[in-house]
């Protein structure tokens, strides 16, 4: 298991790289883009390029802000909540997250058929490029809520060990 979760770290690693390529790679499209304005030289694929690229760091990075626990959350709940209840209360909270993840990564299929037929307008990308990596982006998410959840229980276990 000490296996498989170092794996999956290391895989998080390279998203993590993944991401801030393509943050660079907005920044130099955005860039060029403002600067080619100044000089009356308009690139015209620019905007969607950057909008989608920006999408693929979102959904790229779920992953990482549900592993790291930096997801949403309310306080005021878990401080009044004894512990046991605690615990009970965050595999609830897993169980509904893979649930969700699920749904919308299971809901992707439809539409990667559908972009097969649809062209992006400037780039003449497919569309199915991009739902595949909402496909990705939400598998990558149940992915790290699994692990979430099964690090309660281990975590658990090592506790009570102690």
């Amino acid at each position: 298991m000490r296996i498989v979760l170092k794996a999956v770290e290391k895989f998080q690693d390279l998203i993590n790289s993944l991401i801030a390529a393509v943050m660079m790679v907005i920044m130099v499209i955005i860039l060029v883009q403002t600067v080619g304005r100044g000089v009356s030289l308009s690139i015209p694929w620019s905007e969607e390029a950057s909008r989608y690229l920006f999408v693929t760091m979102i959904l790229l990075g779920i992953n990482i802000g549900i592993s790291q626990n930096m997801m949403v959350n309310i306080d005021m709940i878990d401080s009044f909540i004894p512990h046991g209840a605690k615990k009970v209360l965050c595999v609830i909270r897993e169980i509904i997250g893979i649930v969700v993840a699920s749904m919308f990564f299971y809901s992707t299929f439809p539409m990667i058929k559908i972009g097969q037929f649809q062209k992006s307008p400037a780039l003449q990308l497919p569309m199915s490029v991009m739902y595949i990596i909402m496909a990705i982006g939400f598998a990558l998410a149940v992915l790290a809520t699994l692990i979430r959840l099964i690090r309660l229980f281990t975590d658990s276990d090592k506790e009570e060990n102690a």
